[in-house]
């Protein structure tokens, strides 16, 4: 917004740093197989996800809930590859107040030895 209106800048560079935590608890909703084939069979899971914690942006910590859902396939015994996508809703005064809703998608790898 401020590159496109060439106004004054509306937050310092330390301010714009956004950090979080939560605490959450999931549960497995769906745990399964997935077959390819007749040979081939692969641990799954779709889960829920939900939790509470801190959102810290612009000088200010906010209260934050969270819940998502998500996906684990197990591709080996040492291997699983997951998906997760979560909202954080969190009440702001930044421009006014309102209740911010920030989208989390993310994906990844988990190697157990």
């Amino acid at each position: 917004y401020e590159s496109l209106s060439g106004g004054a800048p509306l937050l310092s560079d330390n301010d714009r740093e956004l950090t979080y935590y939560n605490a959450s608890v999931g549960f497995n909703l769906l745990p399964g197989e997935a077959f390819m084939g007749k040979g081939w069979a692969f641990n799954t899971a779709l889960y829920v996800i939900g939790g509470v914690g801190n959102t810290s942006f612009a000088n200010d910590d906010r209260f934050t809930i969270n819940f998502g859902a998500g996906y684990r396939f197990l591709a080996t015994d040492w291997l699983a590859i997951h998906l997760d996508v979560r909202n954080h809703i969190f009440d702001t005064e930044l421009f006014g107040e309102k209740t911010t809703n920030n989208l989390e998608f993310t994906g990844g790898f988990s190697i157990f030895f």
